[in-house]
């Protein structure tokens, strides 16, 4: 019965590895299509490639790359996907899809410009599209906002226990703002006017500010609420790979002396962060230990070119 369904059907979908299946090994396929390519590690590709006439990656070198937790591995190049190499030895096979249906341009704008040369373009239907139908306050009319808290004494704590990270005074601004923000949005109202309801994303990048910030959202009325409606979502930036979200809160958390950033110095990881967001994007840090690292230094101009700098007060 498997071998008739096989030889009656047009498309087979499986992971890398299970084209080597005992019941789909011996077959081979004109085009092979291998999706999100750029987090495929490059043994993977080979196994389904091999079975092809014709080969389509596709994916995005930009965003989160493979997992390669052999760190020896990764430095013999193990972490360099078959994607790049492609990109890199043969630029004439590579399109790249320039319209995108998701963000406000504004959101959309950094990251066109630090990873793209500037060739994404919004479509019409998103370019322009913030929060104003929901009547928030709390600047709505911002799409990008940064928050900092340079001076203000907050401090990250490590965690020895996890071995993690966390800034609970910048959790509690972070939450104290996207209350305020949310503050006059009613969500029965909203469905009743067929509006669709919001949905918010809360990011850090440490798994300690992760589980800060979940505590604190269930001593919140309102956000844990809306956490309970599967309207909040909290998490870190894998955990929102593939998603999207109108309203996005990036919790940046580092914050010491010696401008120490970790692992926010994968930019990548940052770009995928940043581009979950449809409607808003709030991001709450310390520029003063962030523009350590230029990438952050430029995302703060960038920030402050579209009037979205704060200062926390």
């Amino acid at each position: 019965m498997t071998e008739d369904v096989l030889e009656s059907v047009q498309v087979i979908t499986c992971t890398l590895v299970g084209a080597s299946n005992r019941h789909i090994r011996h077959l081979s396929f004109e085009t092979v299509f291998i999706d999100e390519a750029a987090q495929a590690l490059e043994p993977g590709c080979w196994i389904p490639i091999a079975k092809g006439q014709r080969i389509v990656l596709a994916g995005d070198h930009h965003q989160l790359p493979p997992t390669v937790k052999s760190e020896k591995a990764a430095q013999e190049g193990l972490r360099e996907t078959l994607f790049e190499k492609c990109i890199q030895r043969q630029p004439g096979t590579a399109r790249m899809l320039t319209v995108q249906y998701r963000m406000h341009e504004q959101i959309m704008g950094f990251s066109s410009g630090q990873f793209y040369g500037g060739q994404l373009v919004p479509h019409p239907s998103v370019r322009h599209a913030g929060l104003a139908a929901y009547d928030l306050c709390f600047a709505p009319d911002l799409p990008v906002e940064f928050i900092d808290t340079a001076g203000c004494g907050f401090l990250e704590v490590s965690i020895p226990e996890s071995r993690s990270t966390a800034n609970p005074e910048e959790a509690n601004l972070l939450l104290e703002r996207l209350a305020q923000l949310l503050a006059p949005y009613d969500p029965a109202e909203h469905d009743e006017h067929q509006h669709t309801p919001l949905s918010i994303g809360v990011i850090a990048p440490y798994r300690a500010q992760i589980n800060y910030l979940k505590d604190a959202i269930e001593d919140n009325e309102m956000l844990n609420g809306l956490l309970l409606q599967r309207r909040l979502s909290v998490g870190t930036v894998d955990s929102f790979q593939g998603q999207e979200r109108d309203i996005i809160v990036i919790s940046l958390t580092r914050s010491n002396p010696q401008g120490e950033i970790g692992f926010l110095s994968d930019i990548r990881r940052m770009n995928v962060g940043m581009t979950r967001a449809r409607r808003k994007l709030l991001l709450v840090g310390d520029s003063s230990t962030l523009c350590s690292h230029p990438f952050f230094g430029e995302l703060l101009g960038y920030v402050k070119g579209v009037g979205g700098y704060r200062v926390a007060l």
